[in-house]
């Protein structure tokens, strides 16, 4: 499979006519060999406009959707970065493209360890990859110029958008599984305990978290 035209069809064909048109996004797109983040017997679905299965029960988003995500970040040279959720990798490869330094967490030290080789493999040695609670073990006190949470909730945690630096932004999807539509929003803070909510797109995607409970922000096991 020729793996380069596959990933230029993507972005012509998927990421554009889905208005990602931010060059810096197009260009890490295009940058971070997607296949290289994904299980070896899926690798040729690397570039198709579906979800992909991973380890322990994951999987990718589509690409236009990891594609708006990004955009959404609105990452500059100098920003500092967390995902939510480290899944394959890939979202944080290419964040980490486009600014000066990314964490990701994620529960399972396992995935952490192949999005890490991965990320290694591609010459990317700017994310620090954290195992733990997907909230409560966040580094104490750091803050954040973007954070993108890469999966649903069925909420916006208090605790990420005070993690945000000031003009700090928060990509997140919010919905329940059992809905038809899921909405992502970008939160950004624009003040020491004020934020601006907005709107950008519908879509449906995996939820990030299994909790035994309704309200507890505490229950992050994704």
């Amino acid at each position: 499979m020729n793996f380069e035209q596959a990933r230029a069809n993507m972005i012509e064909q998927q990421i554009r006519p889905w208005d990602v048109l931010d060059q810096r996004v197009l260009n890490a797109l295009a940058a971070v060999p997607r296949e290289c983040f994904l299980p070896e017997e899926h690798d040729g679905l690397a570039y198709s406009d579906t979800r992909i299965p991973l380890k322990n029960n994951r999987f990718s988003l589509n690409p236009n959707i990891e594609g708006r995500l990004l955009q959404a970040a609105v990452l500059e040279t100098d920003d500092r970065a967390l995902v939510i959720g480290s899944g394959s990798g890939f979202i944080a490869a290419c964040a980490a493209k486009m600014c000066k330094h990314v964490e990701s967490i994620d529960t399972s030290e396992e995935m952490n360890a192949l999005a890490q080789q991965s990320a290694g493999n591609c010459g990317i040695d700017n994310i620090k990859f954290i195992t733990g609670d997907l909230i409560g073990d966040l580094p104490d006190k750091t803050t954040y110029d973007a954070i993108i949470v890469n999966g649903s909730l069925e909420h916006v945690p208090d605790r990420l958008k005070t993690r945000l630096t000031n003009m700090g932004r928060l990509i997140v999807t919010i919905g329940t599984e059992s809905a038809p539509i899921m909405e992502t929003f970008v939160i950004r803070r624009i003040g020491e305990a004020d934020w601006l909510e907005q709107s950008i797109f519908d879509t449906h995607i995996p939820s990030l978290i299994k909790s035994d409970t309704n309200d507890s922000e505490d229950a992050f096991v994704f």
